[in-house]
């Protein structure tokens, strides 16, 4: 096989797929009977091999998935309420009546007393009068009758809790809930190895702290949006603007993101004379450091590792092909983690990727001839909406209609605000008032980019609400796509371009 991701990622979607719908789990003994009779083909008939291997793939994400939300047998020991020891993994969520954190879990007493050794993750929500207190990443809790609430999705459908299933897809496994006055924080944990966490926590934080004092509030706001990826720096009227002008992945952390990091990264060490072997090791460690800072969504895990591929082609002098990366990466994610399978974010991201790789060389090809220069803008652009449109509709229940255009106007300047942005925050270090100078220009470029939203938003009909969008409906609207694609692409592929991340 030529790309042999692209058949592996089918086969394992397709066995995480069949065991959601059919609500049927497969064991162990079965995916290794099925092992053994691939090893058994391999010997007797080569394209008979290649079958089983792939049949093997889809029994084994059956398998996964199963285990995915099967009760673990730790769950036995578990009460409703129990005292809960764990450590601060990522900085709190202000959400309506209570204050959002993820924990890893250290240790849980049951009612014997019984100590229950954990390691999973949880989402911990504190409420009540004093659930403003702010704990730093890494800060250690110690929380007394905590209620407890196990992520298991229930095997019937109908009895399918979405929202766990969301949560299993970030890797959680609880829910737990306190007041503040049952929360005591014994001590910060020892640092992370080289501190890479600890030090990404610390920029995070200087950065915001720069950002609330050098530009006006809701500039302020929306550029840590766009910078981290959390939409709860913004206030719902601000999130609907976005919605409904289709500019919501400029602050959902994503590939236009490192690819946007990726380039002023590149061409400021260009700038300062770092040779090229240097510069992409440099880039790769600037994205490790900004992953910690974000979290490391699956976005970023799939553009991130994208480039690491593409860096490591360079150094072996190997061919990077964009598409079989992108499926292999898919394949790992979902081998990993078969959860994230229904993470929003996955799939807007591998779909948007996927698609500009394949439609965005055919629309370049006739747009550039009538657009010139806007050309390529305009392919990446709608390539990427072509490729989401259905997932948009099923997931948010609303298609903007001015998307395009109100692109075309603002994601030009988003490169060049982001430099001036980095480079007064750089600038901070040595002079504030430098650097709040500088910011001035980042300002004022803000200020642009929400009138532009604000009038678009208020355009009539600029976005349509779509309801009871079916997963059927979706179905065929890919299978349409596919046999137009198939009907006019080029035979001859365009060789890979690190926009493509």
């Amino acid at each position: 096989m030529k790309k042999p991701f692209i058949s592996l990622f089918i086969a394992i979607l397709s066995g995480i797929s069949f065991a959601y719908f059919s609500e049927a789990y497969i064991s162990i003994k079965i995916v290794l009977l099925m092992i053994l009779f691939s090893l058994g083909m391999m010997v007797l008939h080569e394209k008979a091999s290649v079958v089983m291997t792939l049949l093997t793939v889809a029994v084994l994400g059956a398998h996964l998935y199963g285990q995915g939300i099967g009760v673990d047998p730790l769950f036995e020991q578990i009460n409703d309420f129990m005292d809960v020891k764990g450590k601060v993994i990522k900085e709190a969520t202000f959400r309506k009546g209570y204050m959002e954190y993820e924990i890893e879990i250290l240790s849980m007493v049951n009612g014997e007393r019984n100590q229950v050794p954990s390691r999973e993750k949880a989402q911990l929500r504190i409420y009540g009068a004093g659930g403003e207190s702010v704990f730093s990443i890494d800060s250690i809790l110690s929380i007394e009758n905590a209620k407890i609430t196990r992520l298991f999705v229930q095997r019937s459908k109908a009895e399918r809790n979405d929202y766990h299933l969301y949560l299993k897809s970030k890797g959680m496994e609880y829910i737990v809930e306190a007041t503040p006055k049952n929360i005591s924080m014994n001590k910060d944990a020892k640092g992370d190895f080289l501190g890479i966490k600890s030090m990404s926590y610390g920029m995070k934080i200087y950065v915001e702290d720069f950002l609330d004092s050098t530009l006006d509030f809701e500039n302020s706001d929306v550029l840590k949006s766009i910078l981290f990826g959390n939409q709860g720096y913004l206030a719902r009227e601000r999130l609907d603007v976005f919605a409904r002008t289709g500019t919501a992945h400029i602050i959902a952390v994503s590939g236009l993101h490192i690819g946007l990091i990726i380039l002023i990264t590149e061409q400021f060490l260009k700038l300062i004379k770092v040779g090229r072997n240097k510069r992409v090791v440099l880039t790769v460690g600037f994205l490790v450091v900004y992953g910690f800072m974000v979290y490391f969504p699956v976005s970023i895990l799939r553009a991130g590792f994208m480039y690491i591929l593409y860096v490591a082609a360079y150094f072996l002098e190997r061919r990077y092909d964009s598409l079989n990366a992108l499926f292999f990466i898919g394949f790992i994610l979902l081998i990993y983690r078969p959860m994230t399978l229904f993470s929003v974010s996955f799939q807007l991201s591998f779909v948007a990727t996927l698609s500009i790789l394949l439609w965005h060389p055919l629309l370049n090809r006739v747009l550039r001839k009538k657009t010139g220069f806007l050309g390529e803008l305009l392919s990446v652009t709608l390539a990427a909406q072509i490729g989401t449109l259905p997932l948009m509709a099923y997931h948010f229940q609303q298609i903007s209609l001015i998307s395009l255009a109100t692109n075309i106007m603002i994601l030009p300047l988003l490169a060049p605000m982001l430099s001036i942005a980095l480079v007064s925050i750089v600038l901070g270090l040595f002079s504030f008032e430098l650097g709040s100078l500088c910011n001035e220009i980042t300002n004022q470029l803000l200020n642009y980019m929400n009138w532009i939203s604000l009038k678009c938003a208020i355009i009539p009909y600029g976005s349509v609400q779509i309801k009871d969008t079916k997963l059927f409906h979706i179905l065929i609207y890919y299978t349409v796509l596919a046999m137009i694609y198939y009907s006019y692409k080029n035979p001859q592929r365009e060789a890979s371009k690190v926009y493509e991340l």
